[in-house]
């Protein structure tokens, strides 16, 4: 756990200041945590909830539904065993189509990758130029209807009930998986990997936007590989942060516990990105999706930070006079 030990200073200081954690910070917090199988990463998630606990819970109700304090523990402890929670409820279909109508006409980057031989263009369904078309975070944050979720109090409060700390907005990312190629794309993250987007423990909120059957490029996680200190994850993580093939995944936790979340436009989902996980390759058709990061504000490494919002629709301004922290990212 020395190894990630000098890391966290700098990191402190850096959130102080209200700057992004320095990327070598970043680095080796990552190597730690490989290192330790996950072990440094909770104890910092130990100190974290010490030096920043949350706000005291109270029954609220959101874009799907009402969901009081005991609601908000019953998903949390869900998330705790398995490392993602299904909600009930679906996205309303006003959200959703705000999003496709959004996401059909915004360019975005294919692969995710913007230099300069690569432009940003819109989506092409029936002709795709890569795996994958990501919408600038800049640009994804001026949408109303993701400014709805951003601005959600039954979301955020679920977020806090399982992080047990203050928590903040730290990302915004939507994007269309295509059935382009003959395979999966590492670019694109469809082999099994984990995420290190803000140590110490983060929560991603999914929203399918479009239908997800298994051809069309299911979130697939693998149930509980999310807890520190497990016997398959060693060997795993000791590689540190590399793309994993299916048959080692399967071998180490068992074919059934690698779960594809399918389901309607509109199937809401959250979970805990430290576990295991992929998007499957769609083999036909296409995916939207759209996604939140909720984390601690210390040591959030997302993305530098966007520029200041240019249109706060009432929800979000609403939200924002409310919590203000919570929006730090984005004013």
């Amino acid at each position: 756990m020395l190894l990630g030990a000098g890391a966290v200073i700098p990191a402190v200081i850096n959130h102080m200041r209200g700057r992004q954690i320095p990327h070598k910070a970043w680095e080796a917090l990552m190597r730690a945590h490989c290192a330790s199988n996950g072990r440094l990463s909770d104890f910092l998630d130990g100190a974290v909830r010490l030096l920043q606990p949350g706000r005291p819970p109270a029954d609220v109700t959101g874009l799907l539904g009402p969901f009081t304090v005991a609601d908000q523990r019953r998903v949390a402890d869900a998330i705790a065993r398995d490392g993602y929670y299904i909600f009930d409820s679906t996205m309303p279909e006003e959200i959703c189509a705000e999003i496709e109508a959004f996401a059909m006409r915004v360019p975005a980057m294919i692969d995710g990758e913007l230099d300069q031989s690569n432009e940003l263009v819109a989506y092409e369904p029936i002709n795709p130029k890569g795996h994958l078309y990501k919408i600038r975070e800049q640009d994804a944050a001026e949408c109303d209807a993701i400014q709805a979720l951003m601005a959600d109090e039954a979301l955020l409060a679920i977020a806090e009930a399982y992080l047990g700390t203050r928590t903040v907005v730290g990302g915004i990312d939507t994007w269309w998986s295509t059935a382009y190629g003959n395979g999966p794309s590492d670019n694109a993250a469809q082999a099994y990997h984990f995420d290190f987007d803000a140590p110490p423990r983060w929560l991603k909120l999914f929203v399918y936007v479009t239908p997800v059957s298994s051809e069309s490029g299911p979130h697939v996680y693998v149930k509980g590989s999310h807890r520190g200190s497990l016997a398959a994850s060693k060997k795993l993580l000791s590689r540190g942060y590399v793309r994993i093939p299916d048959n080692e995944i399967e071998n180490a936790f068992g074919i059934e516990s690698c779960m594809e979340l399918t389901g309607p436009r509109g199937m809401t989902f959250i979970a805990d990105t430290r576990g295991f996980h992929k998007g499957k390759h769609p083999r036909a058709g296409h995916r939207l999706i759209s996604q939140l990061i909720y984390c601690s504000p210390l040591f959030n490494n997302h993305a530098p930070r966007p520029p200041k919002l240019r249109h706060v629709s009432p929800a979000l301004q609403a939200a924002m006079s409310k919590s203000g922290q919570v929006y730090s990212r984005y004013r």
